[in-house]
């Protein structure tokens, strides 16, 4: 919600329970993101909980009464149940963890006949057995809507190649299919099947990028730190808000990412860094390495958002790769840093999309730089759109420079 300016707690956030309304304010946005991180967990788990108000406790009393103080009122709602089901309804009971336990016992069984893959059968395990469950575990089954499911995929776990996507989609349908009489709608055909011949990118100008980290300088210097790894050396989500300091090699400028913290499951280290990340993670506060996964995540999001910057999913990470290529014209390196195998494919998804010009300022954003590039017209132009004639004066005047 809106900072309240002026007011002791200008931070706050709001959420709903059974159509209700609630609000806390804080007087740091740290501790805003921290709640809003506490209550999404919470949430996911199926574990926000509250104290009935006056109303609802006269309406309990009232049913006790209806049904017989020596009467369980859990038989009370089997008998409904029953008979909703026997006019052709459904009603979900099985929690998220419980249907995939039921479900992973199935599968295990049609495995032991040779009737799936071991390739197959370890992509249930991984996704449904163990992921997924974690993920939501106490959520009733029906409660997971497409848009949890999708913002799990892409935003937590930090996925975003088309094939991937399709892939964490296929099998949890596949779940909800098994339990089709007890979900009336499969929550995963909410989700859009990705185009995997297309390559999503949405990148950022570099005067926004250096609006975002302005405003990080300024407000949230626990951000720095992992928002430059994710912009300055393209890391995906899933694998910087797992990374910890000690991964960071700060005499050879290197980055150590292990397996346990990469999609692609293999130990990679990567050198030949921008020069201009260094200076961001000496800025950042030694909180950055403690933050929690989902409290890094609600804190990026919170960054845009005050900053006044458009998140497209991925766009730091295809920011990177874009300007990247353009500045160093280098794709072997810029695949490098990536942890990419297809130097082509690369080339063809993020060549082009940005000027020689821009790319090398993009390297250029640091803190001393950050405040004058944020409040340059000039570079807030992006790919295919129309430049103002001070822009096209200044890249003119960039491209003059150029060695």
């Amino acid at each position: 919600m809106p900072a309240r300016v002026g007011r002791p707690k200008p931070y706050g956030v709001q959420w709903r329970l059974d159509g209700k309304a609630k609000s806390e304010f804080f007087a740091e946005a740290a501790l805003r993101d921290k709640r809003y991180a506490e209550l999404v967990r919470s949430a996911r788990k199926g574990t926000l909980t509250r104290i009935l108000d006056r109303r609802e406790f006269e309406e309990w009393l009232a049913f006790k009464a209806a049904i017989g103080q020596e009467t369980d009122w859990r038989h009370v709602v089997d008998a409904w149940r029953t008979s909703l089901q026997s006019k052709d309804g459904s009603v979900c009971s099985i929690s998220v963890k419980d249907a995939c336990a039921e479900y992973m016992v199935a599968q295990e069984r049609l495995y032991a006949a040779k009737r799936l893959s071991a390739d197959t059968m370890r992509h249930k395990r991984q996704k449904i057995g163990r992921l997924f469950s974690d993920a939501f575990g106490a959520n009733q089954l029906d409660k997971v809507s497409g848009e949890d499911i999708e913002q799990w995929i892409v935003d937590d776990l930090g996925f975003e190649n088309a094939d991937t996507i399709n892939s964490y989609r296929k099998h949890v349908r596949a779940l909800y299919s098994y339990f089709a009489k007890q979900v009336r709608h499969n929550p995963a055909d909410d989700i859009e099947v990705r185009d995997a011949s297309v390559e999503y990118v949405n990148i950022l100008s570099v005067r926004d990028t250096a609006k975002l980290f302005l405003y990080a300088l300024k407000n949230r210097r626990v951000a720095l730190g992992r928002l430059a790894l994710e912009a300055f050396i393209g890391l995906r989500f899933g694998s910087g808000q797992r990374l910890e300091k000690h991964d960071i090699n700060f005499e050879d400028k290197g980055v150590l990412l292990p397996a346990k913290k990469l999609k692609t499951g293999r130990r990679h280290y990567i050198d030949g860094l921008p020069e201009n990340l260094w200076p961001w993670l000496d800025a950042t506060t030694p909180d950055c390495w403690s933050l929690k996964p989902s409290e890094w995540m609600h804190m990026k999001s919170g960054l845009f958002h005050d900053a006044g910057v458009p998140h497209p999913r991925n766009c730091l990470r295809h920011s990177f790769a874009t300007y990247h290529v353009a500045a160093f014209k280098n794709p072997g390196l810029t695949a490098t840093i990536l942890c990419h195998t297809n130097q082509m494919k690369l080339w063809s998804n993020y060549n082009g999309n940005a000027t020689h010009a821009f790319g090398k300022l993009y390297f250029t954003i640091t803190p001393e730089t950050v405040e004058q590039t944020a409040r340059s017209t000039a570079l807030q132009h992006l790919p295919g759109k129309p430049q103002t004639e001070e822009a096209r004066d200044k890249e003119s005047a960039l491209d003059d420079q150029k060695p």
